[in-house]
């Protein structure tokens, strides 16, 4: 299937896939989403494909949702995503598929991974980032907290406290701090995030691939079994959030591009 918003290469037993809106920093819109959760299921039953890349075109992974009237319209005239329950089981849906992937999958981080960019980097097996790399959640500054199931994979990666940090003060992160507090494997020069790919994929293609992916079921088991129970809350809090006004001023000061002004208690 020919997509609009990703570039699909396959070269022997690797599929690269290349988020494809350099001229908005790979904005994920609805089409987008839809696009990628259809590759999931390609390749859900491609028996060959052994490795999955992911990274982005030009300057960034993805910068994360995007916030302008026409996404936000676009999205709640699909069936699967008329209301913020729908749009958030989507999301773990979503997050589930990717993440279940019976391939090896490699997030090559080149640029800013930021929002639900950050989400795809956490569903991958492994992450190599780039010198140039940054990281970041800005969700809580739009007066949502991390979502689609996001904030308890964050936290299985990096521990509770760096997750509280990075969720409710929104810095970004740069590829070293991120490498040190484990949410990436390496850290290479721009110029050689690929070639890191490559070398990362020639080590594992060696293994036995029946054990590698029993690893990677075994593993992802064994640390999402605990977080299990607060994937169905999620759906149901954020449909109450989004009927608030911090959501409507989060999302305005965003789009005016000022500092929110919160409210609330």
């Amino acid at each position: 299937m020919k997509y609009e918003t990703i570039i699909v290469e396959k070269s022997g037993n690797v599929v690269k896939v290349t988020l494809n809106r350099p001229q908005i920093l790979n904005a994920m819109n609805t089409q987008n989403l839809f696009e990628l959760k259809d590759l999931f299921s390609q390749l859900r039953v491609d028996q060959e494909t052994r490795f999955v890349i992911f990274t982005g075109a030009g300057k960034a992974f993805t910068c994360g949702a995007e916030f302008t009237k026409e996404a936000m319209d676009d999205r709640y005239n699909r069936p699967e995503m008329a209301n913020e329950r729908l749009t958030q089981i989507f999301g773990h849906e979503f997050m589930h598929s990717m993440e279940n992937l019976e391939q090896v999958t490699i997030a090559a981080v080149n640029g800013a991974a930021v929002g639900a960019g950050l989400c795809m980097v956490m569903n991958c097996d492994f992450r190599i980032a780039s010198e140039k790399a940054i990281f970041g959640i800005p969700e809580t500054n739009l007066g949502i907290f991390f979502t689609w199931g996001a904030t308890p994979r964050l936290t299985a990666l990096i521990g509770p406290t760096k997750a509280k940090e990075m969720i409710m003060t929104c810095d970004n992160i740069d590829a070293q701090e991120a490498w040190r507090i484990g949410l990436v494997n390496k850290v290479v020069p721009a110029d050689q995030l690929m070639t890191a790919c490559d070398d990362l994929i020639v080590k594992i293609a060696g293994k036995g691939p029946l054990a590698i992916r029993m690893t990677k079921k075994i593993v992802n088991a064994a640390s999402i079994a605990r977080m299990a129970d607060l994937y169905p809350c999620e759906p149901e809090l954020v449909e109450r959030l989004m009927v608030s006004s911090e959501v409507q001023e989060g999302v305005q000061a965003f789009i005016e591009k000022r500092p929110p002004k919160f409210t609330g208690q």
